[in-house]
This record gives structure tokens, C-alpha cells and sequence, in this order.
């Protein structure tokens, strides 16, 4: 006769396993993003090579549908080509309800240093309410195995970018010195934060969905981005 498996004298009945940590964290995200997206659109910016799978812009667009720049050639990246690229998704007219927070990373945030840099001095106000930048790389004095192919980057923005703008640095990143990024941080009027040694805080440090930059993220936009429901043109920034 078959056993019926019934728990032992004393012991709490059996119940379903509680959720994990790591699905609480994930959906607290989400609903961090889902707010944040109701204020603003999203730009993911890789820099050389793309962001592989591996990398938390990889894991911040699958999990939480946020857009990604893309480049015809991330190998070998050409600056006039990459800068049309996020000239047309910034302009893009499906972009044109709600103001642009750019997410940089690497060779990406030196791309969204150079365009607002370069659009500054225009008359018409710019649809991009800030900028969270990564490790940007540094394409002056950076010496790594790669570090040739992003020369033509140089130089950098050396004045303010008149845009509230967070840099994320690391103590250990081959690609930007730890003075490099206080210098950098001064030049553009950035707010700067260090994280330890965390490297490049790219594909070779597996960050999973990298909650302390979501939380960065989320900390920057609610400090020192404000902007009115009616639109990209409403849009007031605060400089901290």
C-alpha cells in the first residue's frame, strides 16, 4: 500500500518556499525603472566592443526594456559616425514627449560628454535633462591594449557641460585614473562618485543588474533632475 508522506510530530506544516532575495531586488528595480520611465526616456550608451551579455547595460535593457544606442561598427569606433548616431536617437521623434537621461558607460560616456559639449551653445534648449556617466574612458591618457583605437577621441570636453551630469568612478580602472576622473568631474561641473575597485564596472566585472549604479541612477534623478509633466520644453534642471 502507497505511503502518504505527512510532516513529523512537532514540526510547522510544510509551506511554499518564500521568494528570493534576488527576485525581490529585481522586481523593487522595476518599479524603480517603471517610475523613472514615466519621467523620462532612457538612453543606454555602450562604448567600445558594444557591452557584451554579460554587462549591467545588457541586464538593465532585458529586464527593464530600457532603449540602447546603437553603432554600425562598435570595433572600431569612428567619432564623427558615432556622434550621428546619438544625435539621431536623441532627436528621434519618439523621444521628443519627455526629456533624455543618457546612461554612459566607458567610450559611451565620453560619446555623451562630446555631444553635450558640442550642442551646449545652441539656441534652442537641449532635450537632455542629464547625464550618468560610467568610467568614461579616457581617450588622452588612457594606456591599455585598446586604448588606440578610441586616440581619435581626443580630446575631451575641457569646460562645463551645463547639464546636471554624475560620473561613476572606480580606484582600479585601467581606463581612467582616479585623479583623471576629479579632473574630468571639475572640468564639467560633474558630481562625482567612487565605488572602490571595481574596475572598468563593465563586461569584466559581471555586475548582474548592478543594483548600486541603479540606485546611483535613481538617487542623481531624483536630487538634481526636476522637470514639469508638460513636456521635453518645460524641463528645469537643478545644478548641485
Amino acid at each position: 500500500m502507497r505511503r502518504i508522506a505527512t510532516p513529523q510530530k512537532g514540526l510547522p506544516p510544510l509551506s511554499a518556499p518564500a521568494p528570493s532575495l534576488e527576485l525581490h531586488g529585481r522586481t523593487a528595480l522595476r518599479q524603480e525603472f517603471i517610475a523613472l520611465k514615466q519621467r523620462f526616456h532612457l538612453l543606454l550608451v555602450p562604448g567600445l566592443f558594444g557591452s557584451g551579455p554579460l554587462h549591467w547595460q545588457s541586464e538593465w535593457s532585458h529586464a527593464f526594456a530600457l532603449d540602447r544606442l546603437t553603432q554600425h561598427d562598435w570595433n572600431n569606433p569612428a567619432p564623427a559616425a558615432w556622434d550621428q548616431s546619438l544625435s539621431r536617437a536623441i532627436n528621434a521623434p519618439e523621444r521628443a514627449d519627455k526629456p533624455i537621461l543618457l546612461i554612459g558607460h566607458s567610450l559611451g560616456a565620453i560619446l555623451c560628454a562630446r555631444w553635450l559639449h558640442q550642442n551646449q551653445t545652441q539656441k534652442a534648449a537641449t532635450p537632455v535633462a542629464g547625464a550618468f556617466l560610467v568610467a568614461p574612458a579616457d581617450a588622452e591618457q588612457a594606456q591599455t591594449p585598446e586604448s588606440d583605437r578610441i586616440r581619435a577621441f581626443a580630446p575631451l570636453p575641457n569646460a562645463p557641460l551645463n547639464t546636471p551630469t554624475t560620473i561613476i568612478a572606480s580606484e582600479n580602472d585601467p581606463w581612467l585614473h582616479r585623479d583623471r576622473a576629479q579632473t574630468l568631474a571639475a572640468l564639467w561641473k560633474a558630481n562625482l562618485r567612487c565605488i572602490g575597485p571595481r574596475g572598468h564596472i563593465g563586461s569584466n566585472e559581471p555586475l548582474g543588474l548592478w543594483e548600486e549604479g541603479a540606485q546611483a541612477l535613481f538617487t542623481f534623478a531624483q536630487t538634481r533632475l526636476t522637470h514639469s509633466t508638460s513636456g521635453a520644453n518645460d524641463l528645469t534642471t537643478t545644478h548641485s
